[in-house]
């Protein structure tokens, strides 16, 4: 459960403590790693990695050597190695061996290879490969478009046979070996299909002439329709966006953050998840939209026989809040919107939602910051509203509803400071120092955590923020653990300008260290992107930074799907300092100097935006 936000508001209101006691309270917890001879920061002892080979760091004491199983590996006179290790299949048992001071230590370490795709070559089908893995139902399956009515079943086998299915008593059907023993093949429901749990039988036949049969774990029903659901996962804020509500289609990014009560129409359900359709209709030579899943836990289907009455737009009126301008929007229902900035204001689209264009179009509407709003709505579509702001750089956006009434807000330019020696008067910024507590973050292979280097950087961005007169707010000034969506909870209800979570990047497994370094910005929301360029911009041109991400610097990452880049209601950003498994990159992340100069650099990112944004050129399109 997340923590309540008055407990927030106490931990961000505790005087500022210094990067080096932090470190020196984390230091003290982990007194044994700091004087262990053979330090193995990642992998874990025992660990199961996907790949043939594995990111293998860590540090052996200053001036000591480091060999793995008989092979000398590179160390740096800190004691650091970061090596891109070879593995056989299946389990490796390494042996560490590090000389140093006279003194010879050892260490024995376990990783496991286990690639993925490779079927097992003693079973001819692999337990637990088979889909479908639970219930699988469409609802009024004679209303249903072909590609809501196709269903895929698969599962792994030993490569090279020749597979078919079956669904209840209809069958078979031919599979496809669509890679090296996985195979695939689909069924299209018809109106006179009626299964009410039907088992899915598979059969694979090998080169040899013998056979394997096996029953899916799941099943496959066609009930009536149609059916609803109404959503009942609790909204964590207005523009805050958690993932856990999500909806998207299978194996895609996130499509649409729906808020509590809205109902939406069934068009099935898979293992775990509702199944939904958005209507709209897609380009020319655009294929058919993909179904959303909605995750069960996060929904309930309601009744047989409820009658599903679509919202009626009338007549939206604008309100000034002072810091936003407000479109409420009178509905008489709750449905699902899709909320999107474009480049001159924001897109709303409203589903199930009927309405007339041409009479929405005639209402006067006047805001300073509002240019106009054009509705539109086509033959099966949602009722979209393009919204046209009054401002060259938009600076936060949400929407919510109030009972009926869906509340949909833009906030307003920041107003220019009086004193040009104090850029950020009046400003309200967030620092997140990524992680804490238990969450230590990335491993760090000279035996500081993320969270550690982090926090001396965030609390120095801090105070070089505060000198240039903005009111600053960190989720965290000690080593402890803040829930992930309080951070952007504590920006909302301070109704801050900025937030931006400060960490260490780290690549995934199966990835060379050698390939990726330097610094990268996070973002979700295009307002944000200024702010990004000019954040990366200054880590780069840094005089102690600059040569750190030369060749291959990490770059500007737009579209990211992170908890703390998704919120909407204010700009909001993640940087990725440098990278834990670079060698370079690591050791400017342990000094002092650069510490300080990754902090020097974001801070003059966002003076620098800032600074720009007010000027009058940047006011206005």
């Amino acid at each position: 459960m997340p923590r309540p936000l008055d407990f927030l508001l106490l931990t961000a209101l505790l005087t500022f403590c210094s990067g080096s006691q932090a470190q020196t309270q984390s230091q003290a917890l982990n007194a044994p790693i700091l004087s262990a001879p053979i330090y193995v920061a990642y992998p874990k002892d025992g660990y199961k990695v996907a790949a043939d080979h594995v990111i293998f760091e860590g540090s052996v004491l200053p001036g000591a050597s480091l060999s793995v199983d008989g092979r000398r590996i590179d160390v740096g006179p800190d004691g650091l190695f970061i090596e891109w290790l070879p593995l056989k299949p299946g389990l490796n048992t390494l042996s560490l061996v590090s000389v140093g001071g006279g003194k010879t230590s050892t260490l024995t370490y376990n990783v496991t290879s286990a690639l993925p795709g490779s079927p097992a070559r003693t079973v001819s089908i692999v337990p637990g490969s088979l889909t479908p893995d639970g219930p699988w139902i469409r609802y009024g399956v004679n209303t249903l478009s072909l590609p809501d009515r196709r269903l895929e079943f698969a599962f792994s086998g030993r490569p090279g046979g020749k597979a078919m299915f079956w669904v209840g008593v209809r069958g078979p059907f031919t599979m496809t070996e669509t890679r090296s023993g996985r195979y695939s093949g689909d069924y299209t429901l018809g109106n006179a299909d009626a299964f009410s749990a039907a088992p899915v039988r598979f059969m694979l036949t090998l080169p040899d002439g013998s056979r394997a049969q096996a029953t899916a774990p799941g099943s496959v029903s066609s009930l009536p329709g149609p059916r609803y659901a109404e959503v009942t996962a609790p909204d964590l804020g207005r523009g805050i966006n958690p993932y856990q509500a999500a909806w998207a289609p299978a194996g895609g990014l996130e499509t649409i953050y729906p808020r509590q009560g809205a109902r939406f129409s069934l068009v099935g359900e898979n293992t775990g998840n509702f199944l939904t359709r958005l209507p709209g209709n897609p380009a020319p030579g655009v294929p058919e939209l993909p179904l959303l899943e909605v995750t069960r836990s996060t929904a309930k289907a309601l009744p047989a026989g409820t009658v599903f009455t679509p919202a009626q737009l009338l007549a939206p009126e604008v309100q000034d809040t002072g810091s936003h301008l407000a479109i409420r929007l009178h509905l008489g229902a709750q449905v699902p919107y899709l909320l999107t900035q474009t480049g001159t204001g924001l897109r709303l689209s409203l589903y199930d939602t009927l309405g007339d264009p041409a009479s929405l179009n005639a209402l006067p509407l006047f805001d300073p910051l509002l240019t106009g709003i054009v509705w539109s709505q086509q033959q099966n579509s949602p009722l979209t509203a393009d919204i046209t702001l009054n401002t060259r750089q938009q600076w936060g956006y949400d929407a919510v509803y109030d009972g009926a009434t869906l509340v949909v807000q833009a906030r307003r330019p920041p107003a220019v400071p009086a004193d040009p020696a104090q850029p950020l008067a009046g400003r309200t910024i967030v620092i997140d120092p990524g992680h804490g507590g238990s969450e230590t973050g990335g491993a760090g292979p000279l035996r500081v955590n993320e969270k550690d280097i982090v926090l001396a950087i965030g609390l120095e961005v801090a105070a070089r923020l505060k000198a240039a007169g903005a009111n600053m707010v960190l989720t965290r000034v000690s080593d402890v653990q803040v829930p992930i969506y309080n951070r952007p909870q504590l920006a909302e209800t301070l109704n801050a300008d900025l937030l931006v979570s400060i960490h260490a990047n780290a690549l995934p497994d199966g990835t060379d260290p050698r390939t990726r370094r330097g610094a990268g910005v996070y973002f979700t929301n295009p307002q944000v992107g200024p702010l990004a360029q000019d954040i990366l911009a200054a880590i780069v041109g840094n005089p102690v930074l600059s040569a750190l991400g030369q060749p291959g610097n990490d770059g500007l990452h737009p579209d990211a799907d992170l908890a703390l880049t998704r919120p909407s209601s204010q700009i909001s950003l993640l940087v990725e300092t440098a990278y834990l498994t670079d060698p370079g990159n690591l050791r400017s992340l342990m000094s002092a100097e650069g510490r300080s100069a990754y902090a020097e650099a974001i801070a003059a990112g966002i003076l620098k935006f800032y600074t720009d944004s007010a000027s009058p050129a940047s006011a206005q399109p």
